[in-house]
């Protein structure tokens, strides 16, 4: 089983939740780039392994046999217990949702390891109990989440009235503007790695990225939250993200609004307030900007300066 917050296609790129389950459990240690050179078959072996209860070591190290000279075998880890929620688990998810012995218990050795595993990253621990609550695996039926906060990377686009416009409805780049800048935002953090010194072994994963409607500023404001393969928050290639998508949109517009700009580049703690989180190959950005237009909406002065701010703006 591959969760959807994973996103990772059918050519397992890299190993899912389940996989490192497995992995781990075998003691078994497989860097990315011997993971990718691995017959797909031996992959989904793995991947599937780790689904059940109980792991077998001679199912995954018979997956393994054909990589043996790039692996490296270590002490199996056991799976979090049953009987008690591990202090890191308990800490992450403490302002979502404390969860209780219960619903810990409720869990299959996956989940549980899903949920240790992400302990560091609260945005993907969040989508995971989330998509556990109602997705195709769900296990924790009647769980209520508050609101997630956490780290966000931002970037604001603002137009004219009539750039606005034509994005809304559909003339600008044939309707597809936000999608595409979207992709080419998704595209700039998975090559962060290449582009970025330091972080050549960072790769990135899980891609959060979209955008909404500015009112008050006559733009759209987009928010990105981007993780390693590892299932760390990347911040670097969060910022980049955002800010690429900004300034794709911002050129899609140009032949009609050169004056249009890209600001408010941001890491910050938010909420996240774009989009409905479904990506999949379409942009989700949720336009109904006829009454927007209609109101009129506000262009802030190049001379004004912008209202102060605790967040640190990144150069």
């Amino acid at each position: 089983m591959i969760y959807a917050f994973e996103e990772i296609g059918s050519d397992l790129p890299r190993p899912p939740l389940a996989a490192r389950r497995a992995l781990l459990c075998s003691g078994v240690a497989v860097p990315l780039d011997t993971w990718r050179a691995m017959p797909l078959g031996a992959r989904q072996s793995i991947a599937q392994e780790g689904t059940k209860d109980a792991i077998s070591e001679f199912v995954v190290k018979n997956a393994v046999s054909s990589v043996l000279k790039h692996i490296r075998f270590m002490g199996p880890v056991k799976d979090p217990p049953l009987d008690t929620i591990p202090q890191p688990v308990i800490e992450a998810l403490r302002a979502v949702h404390p969860l209780t012995i219960g619903e810990w218990k409720q869990l299959g050795p996956l989940g549980r390891y899903t949920l240790l595993a992400l302990s560091g990253n609260s945005r993907l621990l969040y989508r995971a109990v989330e998509e556990m609550t109602t997705g195709p695996a769900s296990t924790l039926s009647g769980v209520k989440l508050r609101p997630w906060v956490g780290p966000l990377a931002h970037a604001d686009v603002r137009m004219s009235r009539l750039a606005f416009g034509d994005i809304a409805a559909g003339n600008v780049q044939g309707g597809k503007a936000l999608v595409l800048a979207r992709a080419a935002g998704v595209r700039a953090a998975r090559a962060a790695h290449e582009v970025i010194d330091g972080y050549a072994e960072k790769i990135a994963g899980p891609v959060e990225l979209d955008a909404r409607l500015d009112v008050e500023t006559a733009g759209y404001v987009w928010q990105a939250h981007v993780s390693t393969a590892d299932g760390e928050f990347f911040a670097a290639a969060s910022v980049l993200a955002a800010a690429t998508a900004a300034v794709a949109l911002r050129d899609a517009i140009a032949s009609r609004d050169p004056a249009a700009t890209v600001g408010g580049v941001v890491l910050k703690e938010a909420t996240w307030s774009v989009g409905s989180g479904q990506f999949g190959d379409e942009a989700t950005v949720a336009m109904s900007a006829k009454a927007v237009i209609a109101r009129g909406p506000r262009r802030r002065a190049a001379h004004t300066p912008a209202p102060a701010s605790t967040t640190t703006t990144l150069p």
